[in-house]
């Protein structure tokens, strides 16, 4: 059953692109409507929550949150979404067409959740799923955003934050899903050009930004493209016509081209490109989302309680017991936290790790680190430096059993990335006991 307005504040929003194109909103659907309709070209996923051809003309736009749910069925919401908006029904007697194409998927609003994501459970309300979106408009082009993403910044320290998924997630989250409009009329050809454009500007700029590894793997996995213009120069709204006949007769009254209409679909290109590259950097400045040095250490599959157990493997001449065990691993990961909030530290690490990626995928035509050259001794620098950073002269000594000995996760890393933890713990390790002695 269709969960109730009244269980959950309404955020209804109304708002007009270009001409006549009115966008409709709450916290459990969006629609744009176009009296004129749309020419669109989308990405036909293989799930049963969608409806399209990949090529339609269509007057509506619909996207549903999971939160409008009849049945646990994605046809009997959408069916009960046309008669509450008086939207017309689909595969009428337009016939190759419809009047609407429509998905469902889940988007986050821009606020942090605190955690907190059982709160409005009695009410079988998700907050994760609520419909939320930002626009980015320019003479010609509106890109309407929507983010979808599961991953909250956790205070781990009065400076450092890690990104990790909300409760009740099994793996990461993270889509910006996008309906283009391109207030033009276009063929089928420019359609698949600038939808072509649009994807490799969002990848481009997201392999740009070198996110942590594991974000980077899980990122857009689950996202959606719809790019809609104007609809076909001779079609004739409430008569029965063939779609693939209409947009080839839209394309060959196009195809007699003339410098201007060139020169505008270039224009058009660069605007989309510009439009793309503004939305992406907003989409995460929206979720609040960013990343640290903690993020950068988990991509490499290291956690602060494995660096902890690889610093007390080594750690020898002690009073054994269980308390104080437990004690010198509590001091040994505070210190580690504390000296992570060091710039000088976090740049040695990040230069190490950056390094090594661009050794991995041979970036760097004359380097090959397939079998850790022993010629190879800048990540030892590296790695005394840090020890050094952190505890002085003495660390350094320690860095060269850490080093050698490569005890619990230091075994498993790779050639740069082994030297600069090995001079972390080292470091650590010496600083807890200056400080005891």
């Amino acid at each position: 059953m269709k969960n109730s307005k009244s269980k959950f504040k309404t955020k209804r929003r109304t708002s007009e692109i270009f001409n006549d194109i009115t966008l409709y909103s709450d916290y459990d659907y969006f629609y744009m409507e176009n009296p004129n309709y749309f020419l669109t070209f989308s990405d036909v996923a293989d799930h049963e929550n969608q409806i399209n051809n990949g090529i339609d003309i269509i007057k509506n736009i619909i996207i549903l949150s999971p939160n409008y749910d009849i049945k646990n069925n994605f046809e009997t919401s959408i069916k009960h979404f046309e008669n509450e908006k008086k939207i017309e029904s689909n595969l009428n007697d337009y016939g190759n067409y419809n009047t609407y194409i429509a998905q469902q998927f889940p988007i986050d609003p821009f606020i942090n959740e605190n955690n907190d994501e059982t709160k409005n459970k009695k009410n079988d309300i998700i907050p994760n799923n609520n419909i939320n979106y930002f626009l980015e408009k320019t003479d010609k082009i509106s890109i309407i955003n929507f983010i979808n993403s599961n991953l909250n910044l956790i205070k781990i320290s009065d400076n450092l934050q890690v990104a990790k998924v909300k409760r009740d997630s099994n793996s990461i989250e993270l889509n910006l899903s996008q309906i283009i409009y391109i207030d033009e009329s276009l063929n089928l050809k420019e359609l698949i050009q600038l939808y072509k454009i649009a994807v490799e500007t969002k990848i481009k700029y997201f392999d740009y930004l070198k996110l942590p590894e594991h974000i980077q793997d899980a990122l857009n996995n689950n996202e959606s493209l719809i790019l809609a213009c104007k609809s076909p120069i001779n079609f004739k709204k409430g008569k029965k016509q063939n779609l693939m006949k209409l947009i080839n007769e839209n394309d060959k009254q196009k195809e007699i081209s003339t410098n201007e209409n060139l020169e505008n679909l270039e224009n058009i290109k660069k605007e989309l490109v510009n439009s793309m590259v503004k939305s992406c950097s907003l989409s995460l400045e929206k979720t609040n989302l960013s990343f640290g040095i903690l993020d950068y250490i988990l991509a490499e599959g290291i956690t602060i309680d494995l660096l902890v157990d690889a610093g007390m493997e080594l750690c020898v001449g002690i009073d054994e017991t269980p308390e104080r065990i437990k004690e010198l691993r509590l001091r040994l990961k505070n210190q580690i936290l504390k000296s992570l909030e060091d710039i000088n530290v976090i740049a040695l690490l990040i230069s190490a790790i950056r390094c090594e990626e661009d050794f991995k995928t041979n970036r760097v035509r004359e380097v090959d680190v397939s079998d850790d050259p022993a010629y190879l001794y800048t990540d030892e620098v590296l790695g005394i430096a840090i020890a050094n950073q952190i505890a002085g002269t003495k660390a350094t000594f320690n860095f060269k059993r850490y080093d050698e000995e490569k005890p619990g996760i230091l075994s498993k890393l790779g050639p740069m990335v082994d030297d600069i933890f090995a001079g972390l713990i080292a470091g650590c390790m010496s600083k807890i006991f200056e400080e005891e002695y």
